[in-house]
């Protein structure tokens, strides 16, 4: 006897999978949010808007609860910045995705938008839907200087496909277990100590990745071949580690970006090497990177 059946001549319905369950809370928190029709030839999808940090932050832990990913709208690879809810349909998203499993693509552009000014106009917070047309006019003059795209896209995607501004102060993330983090220059230049235990026991792992022989040799070339920006951990008289760094370019798949803090005092010159064609070698390396930032694989992963 079908399930279906079943429940209806004993009076009980048939347990709920994951899925349902995620979707049932869902449209409890988003009401405007948008579940596409089951398919057989891929696994379920959900776009959602939130209004605050908060509902994705509540996301996340449906999502390591009931086994969904995350997949940020508008910086994974091949999809368009400007997403206007299911109609934005394009291969980056099921390029990224673990077979198999639903995933919850979160657009920011609509919402998490926010943008404030701080000590006289020095400090400057953007919410990850903030574009860089927002921005005070130098820094947006220095975005667009150093990355693809026009001044619509958002720091989202601006972050997750280079990152790159002498004014970058700090970047204020989720990591993929839901410990919130402020990640920026850190030693004897930091701007504050690391809060969590989480990131306490990453910082050394990534140290330990970065002093193997062939990073130490990618580090003095010119052509750095990781998407991941490992050398951004070097730590000598020229170069201070710097965790926003090693998530710039990284294509949402290592964190949450929450926040982003850029400081017009700080006017550093940003490393003039630039990312290649990926070497063979580093896709082990990039791997490993990916497991201790990601090991519940609740973010997509970078393309192959």
């Amino acid at each position: 006897m079908q399930p279906s059946r079943r429940a209806f001549l004993t009076g009980r319905r048939p347990p709920e999978s994951p899925w349902q369950v995620f979707c049932r809370r869902l449209a409890r928190l988003l009401p405007d949010a948008y579940v596409e029709a089951p398919a057989e030839d891929r696994a379920p999808l959900a776009w959602v808007a939130p209004t605050e940090a908060a509902q994705v932050r509540q996301l996340r832990d449906w999502c390591a609860e009931l086994g969904v990913q995350m997949a940020p709208a508008g910086v994974c690879q091949g999809l368009a910045d400007m997403v206007e809810g299911p109609l934005a349909r394009t291969a980056g998203v099921w390029s990224q995705r673990e077979p198999g499993l639903p995933a919850v693509c979160i657009d920011v552009r609509r919402h998490l938008t926010h943008l404030v000014s701080e000590a006289d106009g020095r400090l400057w917070r953007a919410g990850p839907g903030c574009t860089i047309s927002q921005l005070p006019e130098e820094i947006a003059d220095d975005l667009l200087a150093q990355c693809r795209g026009g001044d619509m896209q958002t720091l989202a995607a601006w972050f997750a496909r280079g990152g790159r501004s002498r004014y970058l102060r700090a970047v204020d993330v989720m990591l993929a277990d839901g410990t919130l983090e402020r990640f920026g220059p850190f030693g004897v230049d930091g701007q504050r100590p690391l809060r969590s235990t989480v990131v306490q026991r990453l910082i050394p792992a990534l140290f330990d990745l970065s002093r193997e022989p062939q990073v130490q040799m990618w580090c003095d070339a010119q052509n750095w071949p990781l998407r991941y920006r490992l050398d951004a951990m070097r730590a000598d008289d020229a170069h201070v580690p710097d965790l926003a760094r090693l998530l710039a370019g990284s294509g949402g798949t290592l964190v949450w970006i929450e926040q982003v803090v850029f400081d017009l005092a700080r006017d550093e010159a940003d490393d003039a090497s630039q990312q290649s064609g990926i070497d063979p070698q580093a896709a082990e390396l990039e791997r490993k990177i990916k497991v201790l930032f990601d090991p519940r694989k609740i973010l997509p992963h970078l393309p192959e």
